[in-house]
């Protein structure tokens, strides 16, 4: 974080008195639903092995479970579980083809979260807008 530069800076430059303060965020905080479910969702991330299985599945969607056994090296029953963790909580969504299940990510706020992290696409994956005509768009709107 740079002090220099902070990303967000009050309108106005004075204060508010603490009270007002005190009201304003405590308005802001009950207008949120589901802070628990939230932090339950957040907290799959603080998994190291689970991370690196996101970071596989945003750099190449349509990954089968078993290269991302080997990727990050945990047996495929470890990985297995791991996904089902994330399927379970909406990071990841699977799809089978024949014997093989591969995995693409749910939506595109864990796509722009995966990428504010410091995860980046395999060469040949691109976003949709920035895909060839040819290419086809899958759900998650990633390829």
């Amino acid at each position: 974080m740079d002090l220099d530069h902070p990303v967000h800076v009050r309108a106005d430059a004075a204060d508010p008195a603490d009270e007002h303060l005190v009201q304003e965020l405590s308005g802001l905080l009950a207008a949120v639903n589901g802070f628990e479910q939230l932090a339950e969702r957040m907290a799959l991330l603080s998994d190291q092995r689970r991370l690196r299985i996101l970071f596989c599945i945003h750099a190449h969607p349509g990954v089968r479970s078993s290269d991302i056994a080997r990727v990050t090296g945990a047996s495929d029953s470890t990985t297995s579980h791991a996904l089902a963790l994330l399927r379970e909580a909406g990071w990841v969504r699977a799809a089978r083809s024949g014997r093989e299940v591969r995995y693409e990510l749910a939506d595109e706020f864990v796509h722009d979260l995966l990428h504010e992290l410091g995860s980046d696409h395999l060469p040949g994956v691109h976003h949709h807008e920035h895909a060839p005509a040819s290419t086809p768009r899958t759900t998650s709107g990633t390829i």
